[in-house]
């Protein structure tokens, strides 16, 4: 991988990182109104921070990519750690996830962010 590759890789992944900060504290819109409002349900995206890792491990299993297999694998054994969607995304800001997993991952979660950011507005607030 070249350098400029790999620092852009570092970007994206940073990108990521204040992309999920700004995005895990808002609330999901349940039906026509925020769930944060008197007897609601108030459901946030860390919420489902354990699904978006889920279907990248499933994703990343059943991949024809070893390098990307094994390292799931490898997290699945060790058990991830709390907030693990942050700390894959930190991992990869710092330059610490292998390049073939940083370029898997990346677009997949981006994807997914940047989803849920047009269907939930991309102003502040709930």
């Amino acid at each position: 991988m070249s350098l400029a590759m790999a620092e852009e890789q570092l970007l994206q992944a940073a990108r990521l990182v204040s992309l999920w900060s700004e995005l895990s504290i808002r609330h999901v819109a349940l039906g026509m109104s925020c769930g944060c409002g008197a007897g609601g349900i108030s459901l946030r995206l860390e919420d489902f921070e354990l699904d978006i890792v889920d279907y990248l491990e499933d994703a990343a299993l059943g991949s024809d990519l070893p390098a990307v297999a094994a390292y799931f694998r490898g997290q699945q054994a060790v058990g991830w750690p709390p907030s693990p969607l942050l700390a894959l995304l930190q991992q990869a800001s710092e330059g610490e996830l292998p390049a073939p997993v940083c370029d898997w991952v990346l677009p997949r979660v981006e994807k997914t962010l940047t989803s849920f950011k047009a269907l939930h507005g991309g102003g502040t607030g709930t």
